[in-house]
């Protein structure tokens, strides 16, 4: 048997733990080893590896006599490992909302809702630099999964690179959304932010360009 055969078995026994886990809620060793047809040594090994992946979690039952009992469950993490269909959900209602209230009235939504994470962001950043609020802008959208970084320029901007789109799918129904980001963008760091690609657009990464204020300055200056 080969090693890739060997690691192939080994996955499918922890997906299917992982699956009755889901089906059948907390479970025992010997429960497992029973519905996997394997022995509880091999369950045990399999059970140590979801752990240390977080993916499940034990509690201990202890009775009279006899030792304790450790029974499995998910962890919050797994909830990853299933589909979803959050973002169906959500386009099908802001379909409905703006097919019932019309398309200014679901502008006003996203503008709302930008609105506050706007003042949240503005409260977090009081008496911070404009540099400490851009990584604070930075950690908050890394926290909503958009993988981003900056780096700055030669000429004293910077450039922020966003490698996921949280919101891809409903951005290319609903473009308001990016539009709304760039202006959270701009009103929490206070200077001009210019937005070169997006990924609902086909891009790779959604990619935007910071002039500092000093820049942004420097920049009307040289206009006039």
């Amino acid at each position: 048997m080969s090693v890739a055969t060997v690691e192939n078995l080994l996955k499918t026994s922890r997906t299917a733990i992982i699956d009755l886990l889901k089906c059948n809620g907390p479970m025992g060793v010997e429960e497992l080893a029973v519905a996997l047809r394997v022995s509880r040594v091999c369950v045990r090994r399999h059970l140590g590896l979801l752990e240390s992946d977080g993916l499940i979690q034990y509690n201990e039952q202890r009775h009279e006599r006899g030792r304790p009992r450790f029974i499995y469950q998910l962890t919050e993490k797994a909830d990853c490992l299933f589909p979803r269909a959050y973002d169906e959900f959500a386009r099908e209602i802001l379909a409905q909302m703006e097919q019932k209230f019309g398309a200014v009235a679901l502008e006003s939504v996203f503008r709302s809702r930008a609105d506050e994470l706007i003042a949240q962001l503005k409260a977090e950043c009081q008496g911070l630099d404009f540099e400490h609020s851009l990584k604070l802008l930075v950690r908050v959208i890394n926290e909503k999964g958009y993988v981003a970084e900056t780096r700055r320029e030669k000429d004293g901007s910077y450039q922020l690179t966003q490698r996921n789109c949280p919101t891809e799918s409903i951005a290319k129904s609903y473009p308001e959304v990016c539009e709304q980001e760039l202006r959270i963008y701009r009103e929490v760091l206070g200077c001009d932010v210019i937005r070169e690609c997006r990924i609902s657009s086909g891009a790779k990464t959604c990619g935007y360009r910071i002039l500092p204020p000093v820049r942004r300055a420097l920049r009307v200056l040289q206009n006039r």
